[in-house]
C-alpha cells in the first residue's frame, strides 16, 4: 500500500508492505519516500504467533486530533504498544484504535456517509473493539461499529463512489452475501443498509474483486473493479476488470490474462486514466508486462 502523508514535516510518500529495507536504510515493513531518499519509522511489528507481520493498508484519516497515518495488515503489537491489525501513527508515536480487530485487516478507506468523516476497515475479522462486526467496521475516532451484519466472507477493497444517488461506502472481495443481501463479491452501503450492485462479478476459479478505484473522464463518476473473475450474471468477457456506471456493469475490452490487484487513478498531461498492476502479461490484447493503462477506450 502507498500513501501521502504530512506528519508534521512535509508531505511523503509512505510505503507498507512485507520488507526489511528500503533502499540501503533498515525499516521494518513500512517506510518513507522524501523525494530523495528513504528513511524509516523505527517501527517494529509483531505478528501473531506462528506467524511473520506484514501491512496491506493504509490511509490518513483526522479524528479530530490532527490527521494521522492509518495502517492495517497482520499484527498483534507495534514498537510495544499492543495493537492488534490496526495501528495509528501521528508522526511521533504509535497508538492503538481499543482492542483493534479479531482478524487481518485488508482495506481502509476514509468516507463521510453523512455524519462526518469516518475510517472505514474491511478484512477478515469478526469483531472490532469486542463489537460484532464480520468483516468490516468503522472507526469514528473513539468507538467501533458494525455495518449491519457485514460479509459472508473476506474484504479486500473499498472505496468511496457516489453514482448520483449521493456518496456510498463501496466494499467488495470474497463475499457472496452483504448485510443478508445476496451479493457476489461487490456491495454498497448507503450508511444503513447493503445492496447488491447489480449481479456483481463471478466466474472464474476462487473469484474475487482486490481492487477498486473511482475514475471521472469528464462523464461523471464511474466505479472500476479489478480481481479474477469473468462475468457479471450472464454477461461475459468482463476478463477480470469491469466498469460500474452506477446501474450497469461493462467491459473493459477484452481485459487482461490473469488477475488484476491493484488499481490508481493517474494524470499523465492526457487527462485522468486508469492504472491497472497484477500478474497479466495482455490487457485488451496488448502485450503489457504486469502494469497497464485504460484511456476509456482501449
Amino acid at each position: 500500500s502507498l500513501v501521502l502523508f504530512d506528519a508534521g514535516d512535509g508531505q511523503a510518500l509512505y510505503a507498507a508492505g512485507d520488507f526489511s529495507t528500503a533502499g540501503a536504510v533498515a525499516a521494518n515493513d513500512i517506510a518513507k519516500w522524501v523525494g530523495t531518499r528513504w528513511s524509516s519509522l523505527g517501527a517494529t511489528f509483531v505478528a501473531p504467533c506462528c506467524s511473520v507481520p506484514f501491512l496491506t493498508s493504509l490511509a490518513v484519516y483526522h479524528d479530530g486530533r490532527g490527521p494521522a497515518l492509518y495502517v492495517g495488515g497482520d499484527f498483534t503489537s507495534v514498537s510495544g504498544v499492543g495493537a492488534n491489525n490496526i495501528a495509528r501513527w501521528d508522526g511521533t508515536s504509535w497508538s492503538a484504535l481499543a482492542s483493534g480487530t479479531n482478524g487481518r485487516v485488508n482495506a481502509l478507506v476514509v468516507h463521510d456517509d453523512g455524519g462526518g468523516p469516518a475510517l472505514y476497515a474491511g478484512g477478515g475479522f469478526t469483531a472490532a473493539g469486542g463489537v460484532g462486526a464480520d468483516q468490516i467496521a468503522k472507526w469514528d475516532g473513539s468507538t467501533w461499529s458494525a455495518l449491519g451484519s457485514g460479509m459472508s466472507n473476506n474484504v479486500l477493497a473499498l472505496a468511496s463512489y457516489d453514482d448520483g444517488s449521493g456518496p456510498a461506502l463501496v466494499a467488495a472481495g470474497l463475499f457472496t452475501t452483504a448485510g443478508g443481501v445476496g451479493a457476489n463479491l461487490i456491495a454498497k452501503w448507503n450508511g444503513s443498509s447493503w445492496s447488491a450492485l447489480a449481479s456483481g462479478l463471478s466466474g472464474g476459479f476462487n473469484a474475487r474483486v482486490s481492487a477498486l478505484a473511482v475514475l471521472d473522464d469528464g462523464g461523471g463518476e464511474e466505479l472500476f473493479a479489478g480481481g479474477d473473475f469473468t462475468m457479471s450474471g450472464g454477461t461475459t468477457g468482463m476478463n477480470r476488470i469491469a466498469r460500474w456506471d452506477g446501474s450497469s456493469w461493462s467491459s473493459l475490452g477484452t481485459g487482461m490474462n490473469a488477475p488484476v490487484l491493484a488499481l490508481t487513478v493517474h494524470a499523465d498531461g492526457n487527462g485522468p486514466a486508469l492504472v491497472a498492476g497484477g500478474p497479466f502479461t495482455t490487457a485488451g490484447g496488448v502485450s503489457a508486462n504486469r502494469i497497464a493503462k485504460w484511456n476509456g477506450s482501449s
